[in-house]
């Protein structure tokens, strides 16, 4: 029996599994569920996941969820590429980065920028506020373009720290062509950029790409 995914289009955490789900070629069936619909929060669902939140996998009546746990669930339950490669120190690097990307470049930076244009209803976004996250994503962007151990940033081939770091850049891109004033894609070091798009250059990606974004 196929893996099943549980997925909602512009959640950047599910999309990191859908990823991984791409890369290691693990088959799966894929289970869209509607925020606006309420999906999450129905009862067959949340019989399912008592957290009601995407993403969410049922592999063989085992359910899991948490993004970076289902990602390394995945890299030790299957075959394909590894996701966590290497000796016990390169993994913990791929986990350092993976963690870092997840506690700095979005509560510190792009979500703060999102709910000052996104969230407020209409009142206007507080440019104070919007001058301070783009500078701490500016540095941290710095930092993560000089972890790049070559074409990734564990080297030849994407991890698990790629897969999670991805969608962040992808709505810095995404939230630019929202609100182009915000010029998010300006503070994208060359490195990163060339980085992002080979990820967008897998045979598998455009698979995973928000439907809505087109």
């Amino acid at each position: 029996m196929a893996l099943k995914f549980y997925h909602g289009h512009g959640s950047p955490f599910s999309w990191r599994v859908w990823l991984a789900l791409e890369a290691k070629r693990i088959p799966y069936e894929l289970e869209v569920l509607s925020f606006t619909a309420g999906d999450t929060k129905k009862p067959e669902f949340v019989a399912i996941n008592p957290r009601h939140q995407v993403p969410t996998i049922v592999d063989d009546g085992f359910a899991l969820w948490e993004s970076t746990v289902i990602l390394e669930y995945l890299d030790e339950r299957f075959g394909g590429a590894k996701l966590y490669p290497g000796d016990v120190k390169q993994r913990a690097r791929v986990r350092r980065l993976a963690r870092e990307a997840e506690s700095y470049l979005g509560p510190e930076a792009l979500d703060t920028i999102m709910e000052e244009y996104f969230f407020k209803g209409d009142a206007a976004p507080d440019l104070e506020k919007v001058g301070h996250a783009r500078e701490k994503l500016a540095a941290e962007l710095a930092y993560f373009a000089q972890e790049l151990r070559g074409d990734f940033l564990d080297g030849a081939a994407i991890t698990g720290a790629d897969i999670v770091m991805y969608p962040y850049i992808a709505y810095m891109k995404r939230l630019t062509v929202r609100k182009p004033e915000t010029k998010l894609t300006d503070l994208l070091p060359p490195a990163l950029d060339a980085w992002a798009k080979r990820i967008e250059a897998q045979p598998w990606f455009d698979k995973t790409f928000p439907p809505h974004w087109k």
